[in-house]
């Protein structure tokens, strides 16, 4: 045998035990693609892609730690206590939004939950918001027109202690025409007359609804805000009227109600007596502070007393860091003895440290 058939037979050899190995070998199977989360910018930052659907979610909220004293922030003002005690309360916050792109446009849903535990009363949850928009329609539990909902409310935490502009949430049916923020718009509003009843000796067993509606007009600088509102209980209402203007770094804004009885108030004329008004200004005096003040009037005071016909806050905003803000507050109320016994003053004080996300 030469050495060329030696090493030809060598590499048949060779050839067929690797094929047998070949053969038997185990072959790891490759892993399946991972699907990452994607960012969804259609609808605002901070939304994100559902894995495995077309719906868009945002989840942010705070948590809150409020410190109160003084008398008409205090939790001991009744029966002639004077408001010496403190009041605390710290909360968590939930919100969640969604967005879907749909033939007739974007279907969306929010909801914000509380978690809260107040020195005095122990610990509460509460559901601040939740309902879905769909064509222009709003159907859910969220602010009145009358109130946030639609015309807004102060600059302070404490935008009003007596001379209350109507700070309501109900469960609605809602329809808005145009853009709030951008030329006219339309809305108006069927709100459950159950929610959130003020109890003025009055039968609240009715299948009437309450009816809001309003009118707004918004260009550049300037809103102008038209709202009224007609509560089936107590069959009266009320009618709101508001103008924002902002110039630079400063802005304001002057509200005025009108109660359609002076004599009993109603779920959206919760003031005392035939009018109310209301006035606020804020200065943005630099990129992490803004300084502010609110001041309210009503005709008549608290309970046929002179308590609360004039208050006034004033307070400021201090952004320690993106997503952490301090607020302190000083509050006045007028005559507040009057309706507290002879030992309340007039004077409270608040702060409030808050991280949002």
């Amino acid at each position: 045998m030469n050495i060329k058939s030696l090493l030809l037979g060598s590499a048949a050899a060779l050839a067929a035990v690797s094929g047998a190995q070949a053969a038997d070998a185990i072959v790891a199977a490759e892993p399946e693609p991972m699907e990452y989360v994607r960012v969804c910018d259609a609808f605002g930052t901070g939304y994100f892609y559902i894995p495995g659907t077309e719906t868009c979610l945002k989840i942010g909220g705070y948590i809150r730690v409020d410190f109160r004293g003084g008398d008409v922030l205090g939790q001991d003002t009744v029966d002639g206590g004077g408001g010496d005690t403190y009041y605390t309360r710290s909360r968590a916050n939930l919100r969640f939004s969604t967005a879907t792109d749909t033939e007739y446009g974007a279907l969306k849903t929010y909801a914000e939950v509380e978690f809260q535990k107040d020195n005095n009363n122990g610990a509460s949850s509460n559901l601040a918001h939740g309902y879905i928009e769909f064509a222009g329609f709003l159907i859910g539990f969220t602010d009145s027109l009358f109130a946030g909902g639609y015309i807004g409310g102060g600059y302070a935490a404490n935008d009003y202690i007596e001379v209350n502009y109507g700070d309501t949430a109900r469960t609605q049916i809602r329809y808005t025409y145009g853009d709030v923020n951008n030329g006219f718009s339309f809305t108006a509003a069927v709100e459950d007359p159950t929610d959130n009843v003020q109890d003025f000796g009055t039968d609240t067993d009715t299948y009437v609804p309450n009816v809001v509606a309003g009118l707004g007009y918004s260009a550049g600088g300037f809103q102008g805000f038209l709202v009224g509102g007609y509560d089936a209980v107590v069959e009266q209402g009320a009618i709101k009227g508001r103008i924002n203007a902002t110039f630079g770094a400063f802005s304001a804004f002057v509200m005025a109600g009108w109660n359609t009885d002076g004599d009993e108030r109603n779920a959206y004329a919760q003031w005392y007596g035939d009018w109310a008004v209301w006035l606020g200004a804020q200065y943005q005096a630099t990129e992490k502070l803004a300084i502010y003040t609110d001041v309210n009037f009503q005709d008549e005071g608290v309970d046929g007393t002179d308590t609360g016909e004039f208050e006034v806050t004033v307070g400021a905003a201090y952004d320690v860091v993106p997503g952490f803000t301090v607020r302190p507050e000083v509050v006045y109320v007028s005559d507040y003895s009057d309706a507290n016994g002879d030992e309340a003053n007039d004077w409270g004080g608040f702060l409030r440290f808050q991280r949002s996300f």
